[in-house]
């Protein structure tokens, strides 16, 4: 696994309904590195931290995390304006306050 350092640019809990139609809550933060590159992190519920992170989502903004990277995944993203370009989404687990 890959450990992230850095600052929570957005948070945000998305309801979504999967093609099983279940209803589940998606958690996903932007996290920007000493470098100032960004990171979109996901959180779905299968991970045991899902539950305790939920209802503060909307306090992580601008707050110093460290989390680990478990996964990822990259599928070219189609905009709204024609244009299509490759997209990384991480899959975060282990999320703490960093100092």
């Amino acid at each position: 696994m890959v450990t992230l350092k850095g600052t929570v640019k957005f948070a945000r809990a998305i309801d979504i309904t999967t093609k099983k139609n279940e209803k589940m809550v998606l958690l996903q933060l932007e996290v920007v590195d000493e470098l100032g590159t960004t990171y979109s992190c996901q959180m779905w519920p299968d991970d045991p931290q899902h539950t305790e992170l939920v209802p503060m989502i909307d306090q992580l903004r601008r707050q110093r995390v460290q989390l680990d990277i478990a996964s990822y995944s990259v599928r070219i993203r189609e905009f709204k304006d024609g244009t299509k370009r490759p997209q990384v989404s991480f899959i975060m687990t282990n999320v703490a306050a960093a100092a």
